[in-house]
């Protein structure tokens, strides 16, 4: 062999590893089987608690259903008012509408004394100019009152207030001619 390939053998072989020396250990202890432990964990808490968690469950449920069924008959109630309340707003939109009615309107003036203008005028509020020309209204002749026959008489009434008297007319007794209301 050549210098050469002892040279190439040598770099080729690989060197082998240097161990140091051994320090002392300690001795490994040996493992074993442990027999297991016979002690069990105590059941009553376990069923407290449990007992508890469900009787908790149920009274909220309880609590809950009550509440529910509150609020259920309070809906109820005031679906029965809103009801009431919308028929009664709907009966005073009607009695307003007959009151506001121009039938209505004219008799009420006529019975407050009021007459009935012919000829109108009115005022334009934007430049307060007067349209028209505003003549006063004319009350109008009054109707004859009725004359009671020469026959009757008034009669005092038994409470003898005179704003109650009663007049029969002579042949038909038991007639009323008085004023309304004060019938026999």
């Amino acid at each position: 062999m050549s210098a050469q390939s002892v040279a190439t053998a040598v770099t080729a072989a690989p060197a082998a590893p240097v161990r140091a020396p051994r320090a002392s250990r300690p001795p490994r202890p040996r493992l074993t089987v442990v027999p297991p432990l016979h002690a069990r964990a105590p059941k009553a808490p376990f069923v407290i608690l449990v007992a508890a968690l469900l009787t908790a469950g149920l009274g909220g449920l309880l609590f809950l259903h009550t509440a529910l069924a509150e609020d259920s008959f309070r809906l109820h109630d005031l679906k029965v008012r809103s009801t009431d309340l919308s028929d009664r707003e709907q009966a005073l939109e009607q009695a307003v509408a007959v009151a506001a009615s121009p039938q209505r309107l004219a008799a009420r003036a006529t019975a407050l004394g009021m007459v009935r203008s012919e000829n109108p005028a009115f005022i334009r509020t934007s430049d307060g100019r007067i349209l028209g020309v505003p003549k006063a209204a004319e009350l109008p002749p009054a109707a004859p009152k009725p004359v009671l026959p020469a026959a009757a008489k008034p009669v005092k009434s038994p409470t003898g207030t005179p704003g109650k008297a009663r007049a029969t007319v002579a042949g038909n007794k038991g007639v009323h001619a008085g004023p309304p209301g004060t019938a026999r």
